[in-house]
């Protein structure tokens, strides 16, 4: 039984009836009439969900094993964990043992619990329990019919700087990023960011298009050190000083750079701490 505090019952909504409006074979809409704090009443619409798992599925090499899905709702494609929705009456584990088998041909002799999540308060009652998967094996894929699924691996690096690009932008898939991101910092706290000094040269149509503007304008933003300049020879150079995610996270936007320009390739050279002595921002030079 839960005791509530003085606190908590001047913020608590009492149900005095409910209503189904839709039931689903996976969703079930309600609509609720509750008492509020102060006495009046108001109506609640809510999804019933049966709640779900979420898997990060750690190689042996340390790399972590993705998805990329087809989701309706937004008509796009999402990089993501592997997750699933929670039979009746079965254990959360059981799911995410289950889930990691039928979507990626992975079974894992290691599962740590993570966190829960609840992705969606304002209007439904999901819940996601996060596991990390180690110690994988293959022993085939499963996948339900009419699913369609492509596996794939990345380091956490890559992974993060997908969530600063934008190109992750699942609520679960982010979690387990980032929490994963945190423990591999160390402690409660974590440790501070890995930074990293990179050289980039940039071919293409990268002159007369604002690539030099665009380019450290996201530098800025990002809260990096360096500098970009037009090279005579027609392409873009840079130095990139941060942490090792937001450096990466720019270098993969140096690949598609702004609309008006071409990229046809980026090199990428790691320089030693020392290449970053004195800078203390970011800025545009002429030419290099």
């Amino acid at each position: 039984m839960t005791i509530e505090s003085e606190r908590d019952r001047k913020l608590i909504e009492r149900q005095i009836d409910s209503e189904a409006i839709f039931d689903g074979a996976l969703l079930h809409v309600k609509r609720d009439r509750v008492r509020l704090p102060d006495g009046s009443t108001a109506t609640r619409e809510y999804i019933v969900h049966p709640g779900a798992v979420m898997i990060v599925p750690r190689l042996p090499d340390g790399t972590l094993l993705f998805e990329r899905q087809f989701r309706y709702p937004h008509r796009a494609i999402f990089i993501e964990f592997p997750a699933g929705k929670i039979e009746p009456d079965e254990d959360p584990l059981e799911t995410a043992k289950r889930e990691l088998i039928e979507e990626t041909g992975y079974s894992a002799a290691t599962w740590t619990y993570l966190a829960t999540m609840h992705p969606v308060i304002g209007y439904s009652d999901e819940r996601i329990l996060l596991y990390i998967a180690d110690e994988l094996s293959h022993v085939g894929a499963n996948l339900d019919a009419g699913e369609f699924v492509e596996t794939f691996t990345a380091t956490l690096e890559q992974a993060l700087a997908w969530v600063d690009s934008g190109e992750i932008t699942d609520a679960k898939t982010l979690m387990g990023v980032l929490l994963l991101a945190r423990r591999a910092g160390g402690g409660e706290g974590g440790a501070a960011a890995e930074t990293i000094v990179r050289r980039l040269e940039i071919r293409g149509r990268v002159q007369g298009v604002g690539y030099r503007f665009a380019f450290a304008d996201r530098a800025r933003a990002s809260g990096l050190r360096g500098w970009v300049a037009n090279r005579r020879d027609g392409s873009v150079e840079a130095l990139l000083a941060g942490p090792a995610s937001t450096v990466q996270a720019l270098t993969e936007w140096a690949r598609r750079g702004p609309k008006a320009a071409r990229v046809d390739s980026v090199d990428v050279n790691e320089e030693s701490s020392a290449a970053a002595g004195g800078l203390t921002g970011f800025s545009i030079a002429e030419t290099a």
